[in-house]
């Protein structure tokens, strides 16, 4: 099995153990991914799909040293919580997608997709031992809002949620433990191959 996409995209969705022949996983920005000339479509969300799904965790995600400061916010998606979550005194950054280098510097991460399933790149955040803040509000694959992640139906309550999770992040131990724990099961290590034997 071959993986084609951006390499912001590899470095939190790819796979050590990929191939040069087989089929072609294709990972989309968009979330979406595509495999073997895009006859099966693979995402969280969309009409159509093989499979529904988020991104796999790439293996060496689960490895990351924590956060320098894990009161610190990285907001996906949304402009204005982010300037929410500064006028509340945060230390926030924004960003248009989510990068490997901007989640080693995250405590929290805000991911907002706007279409109510876990956003594809989710499993990285929980994978990586981060609060994830995500409007997950109708397909969260198994997680449990929480318990290891935290839901938000609105941006006020993305504001909300994540100004709890940066101003107590002791009280966020066990949902940063058992996010992980769930992400290992998204793992690039187990779901690529499971992905090929299927295709098989």
């Amino acid at each position: 099995m071959r993986l084609s996409g951006a390499h912001e995209v590899l470095e939190l969705a790819g796979w050590e153990g990929a191939g040069t022949d087989g089929a072609v996983v294709v990972l989309g920005e968009g979330g979406q991914w595509t495999v073997d000339s895009g006859q099966w479509v693979v995402g969280p969300a969309g009409l159509g799909l093989w499979r529904r799904m988020p991104w796999p965790v790439r293996d060496s995600v689960l490895q990351l040293e924590p956060p320098a400061d894990p009161s610190s916010v990285l907001v996906v998606g949304d402009e204005s919580v982010a300037d929410r979550l500064r006028e509340n005194g945060a230390s926030v950054a924004a960003a248009d997608r989510l990068t490997l280098g901007a989640l080693r510097a995250a405590g929290v991460v805000v991911l907002l997709a706007g279409h109510g399933a876990l956003p594809a790149a989710a499993m990285a955040v929980l994978g990586a031992r981060r609060v994830l803040v995500a409007d997950a509000t109708e397909a969260t694959f198994g997680l449990q809002d929480g318990i290891e992640f935290l839901s938000c139906a609105s941006p006020e309550e993305a504001v909300a949620r994540a100004d709890v999770a940066r101003v107590h992040p002791g009280a966020m131990r066990s949902l940063r433990v058992l996010g992980a724990r769930a992400a290992r099961d998204h793992r690039a290590s187990v779901v690529y191959p499971r992905l090929a034997a299927d295709l098989a």
